[in-house]
């Protein structure tokens, strides 16, 4: 009788462990959130476009994706803030102009395409680093998470990226959406990063060559 009595014991206290351990889990999973990602999609420089012949417009104009990757959560973003900068040499960067984005609400898994424009200084907007028109964009902003009909403590959110300008079109030289994350204000070469794609053929042929140094 007792040693039913304990194994029954046993049972009652694992499936109490057993339980609790699937609503921590369960809690954490509710908890737990993905940061949103802000892109540069597009900036247009109307002074670099030269069929308009209009260097001393001093506009900027500019659109910013930011991207809601969880599922079950919506963001409450504060004012999103931008600044604009222009490279005068490969490391050293000038104030150009700044932006705000004013703060909204983003469903779950949203995208949202959010345009503006500003003025930056006269004649900063054409600067060249080796004949080459390189800005440096940032943001910054605040953004708490909506868990069910709960809301989250603000969390800082912060990045930038450096961006090449066609000193013809005013446009950006690759059509493809830049994230703002964490890269650091310096041009090292001029020469496109590697994409994801690129970098994983790159490691395949190096991991071959050496398999097959190391068979001959």
């Amino acid at each position: 009788m007792a040693a039913v009595q304990s194994d029954s014991c046993c049972g009652c206290c694992l499936s109490f462990i057993l339980t609790m351990g699937l609503t921590a889990l369960f809690i954490w999973l509710s908890l737990r959130v993905d940061e949103p990602k802000c892109y540069l999609e597009q900036i247009y420089v109307p002074a670099l476009n030269k069929t308009l012949n209009s260097p001393h417009n001093s506009t900027l104009f500019f659109t910013l994706r930011l991207v809601n990757p969880n599922k079950d959560k919506g963001i409450k973003y504060d004012a999103v803030h931008l600044s604009f900068r222009v490279f005068d040499s490969s490391n050293s960067t000038r104030p150009l102009a700044n932006a705000t984005i004013d703060g909204f609400y983003q469903g779950h898994q949203k995208k949202a395409h959010k345009h503006g424009n500003t003025t930056a200084g006269l004649n900063m907007t054409t600067a060249a680093v080796n004949g080459k028109v390189y800005y440096r964009v940032d943001f910054e902003t605040k953004a708490k998470y909506k868990i069910l009909v709960f809301y989250t403590k603000r969390d800082s959110l912060w990045g930038g990226a450096n961006v090449e300008i066609n000193n013809s079109s005013g446009l950006k030289v690759y059509e493809k959406p830049i994230r703002l994350g964490n890269s650091l204000a310096v041009i090292n070469s001029g020469v496109p990063e590697l994409r994801g794609g690129y970098r994983a053929l790159l490691a395949f042929l190096l991991t071959g060559l050496v398999l097959l140094h190391t068979l001959t």
